[in-house]
């Protein structure tokens, strides 16, 4: 194998393992063939068009379903930090932050919850229609989904473990006691709950072929 062939197939691995299995060996021969002798890397149009081509491939269900757990573990993942900080301070929106905390990370956390509810229900649907709704991957993907919903109860409390944290209130927060912050490290386990959860769900998609999108080889008449 030439350092191009095995280059070559690290680009297609960024393709799902179904269109993979349908496609790959008529790609790469694509590839060899359009190179020039000697050359050891593909060329940068060739890389950006398996890159897109990839994306294309995974669908809807893919991007939403990312972006969901990943929204997931980033929440869980604020609130552990938020135990590292004192005072902890409440806002309208239920979403705690502490004192001095920059904007940005406000205005982020208020689009990541709101994107993280909204995205709920259409990663179910995306998900069951690629599958047609039928069979073991539609049963798989539900059972992810229903995995995540038992996720989002830690994090949709927005609240840690911490003592402190829990004694604040719309007037303030009672410190008394505490000279430093109390870490919470429950929420660790939930944060690496929705990564794993995420990788489950793109091994689903990796995995399956899905009902409407199965590639058509091309067929030359002699």
């Amino acid at each position: 194998m030439t350092r191009l062939e095995r280059r070559c197939r690290w680009l297609l691995r960024a393709y799902p393992g179904w269109y993979r299995r349908e496609r790959a060996g008529e790609m790469l021969d694509t590839l060899l063939e359009a190179s020039p002798p000697g050359r050891n890397w593909p060329s940068f149009r060739e890389a950006r068009a398996l890159a897109i081509g990839s994306l294309r491939a995974r669908g809807w269900a893919f991007f939403l379903s990312i972006l969901w757990a990943g929204t997931g573990a980033a929440g869980a993942g604020y609130i552990f930090l938020l135990s590292t900080h004192l005072p902890a301070i409440p806002t309208y929106s239920r979403i705690p932050c502490w004192a001095g905390e920059p904007g940005v990370i406000i205005d982020a956390g208020y689009l990541g919850a709101a994107a993280w509810l909204a995205l709920t229900i259409p990663v179910l649907v995306t998900g069951l229609i690629r599958f047609n709704g039928l069979g073991t991957p539609a049963a798989a993907w539900g059972g992810a989904w229903i995995a995540g919903l038992a996720l989002m109860v830690p994090v949709a409390r927005w609240q840690t473990s911490a003592p402190a944290v829990q004694a604040c209130n719309n007037q303030g927060c009672s410190l008394a006691g505490y000279s430093h912050a109390v870490v919470s490290w429950g929420e660790l386990p939930v944060c690496a709950a929705w990564l794993a959860l995420e990788a489950v769900m793109m091994l689903i998609l990796a995995r399956t072929t899905p009902a409407r999108c199965v590639p058509q080889r091309t067929v030359t008449s002699t």
